[in-house]
């Protein structure tokens, strides 16, 4: 199993299944492989954009430089996907990825980790409204404020939970 010291040395940690440390990877740094704030990880085995099997990797959101970044099992950097707004957590549901975003966004990317849609994108209302994460008469249907993680359900509908003052929870229907 993998545990983010997100908060301290901002590394990765790499245990086994009897919960022996077998090593760490990334540290505080700008370049690709090392971190600030890593937060969400995930294994990620969904099959390349051609359909073809490809190993699975650990994906781990980069949180304060806006990325996701790709690892080998080991830990090995393998790339840097940009484009986000403080990247929280991740999902995956058949061929898809999930990413719940501090920045008022949940997106969802295809097997090639473009963006296949950015749901309730209102990013500027968080510099229009101080402090929105605190005022729940100010919340929208359909916007989101903080999405801080989000998973999909096993029929593909996802459930997006907020860290505002009251905590808010989102259903989302697959139609």
């Amino acid at each position: 199993f993998l545990l983010a010291d997100g908060y301290g040395s901002f590394k990765i940690h790499r245990y086994d299944k009897d919960a022996n440390w077998l090593s760490s990877f990334g540290g505080e740094g700008e370049g690709g492989g090392t971190f600030n704030t890593p937060h969400g990880l995930w294994i990620d085995r969904r099959p390349a954009a051609d359909g073809s099997a490809r190993e699975p990797s650990i994906v781990v959101c980069d949180r304060a430089h806006h990325t996701l970044q790709r690892f080998a099992l080991d830990g090995t950097y393998r790339e840097t996907i940009t484009g986000f707004g403080l990247p929280a957590n991740i999902d995956t549901w058949k061929n898809l990825m999930l990413v719940p975003e501090l920045k008022a966004c949940v997106t969802i990317l295809g097997p090639d980790d473009k963006p296949v849609v950015r749901l309730g994108r209102a990013v500027e209302r968080l510099d229009e409204i101080k402090d929105l994460r605190s005022q729940p008469d100010q919340w929208l249907d359909g916007q989101f404020v903080h999405p801080h993680d989000a998973c999909f359900t096993p029929s593909g509908d996802i459930i997006v939970a907020e860290w505002v003052a009251t905590g808010r929870i989102t259903k989302l229907e697959r139609v």
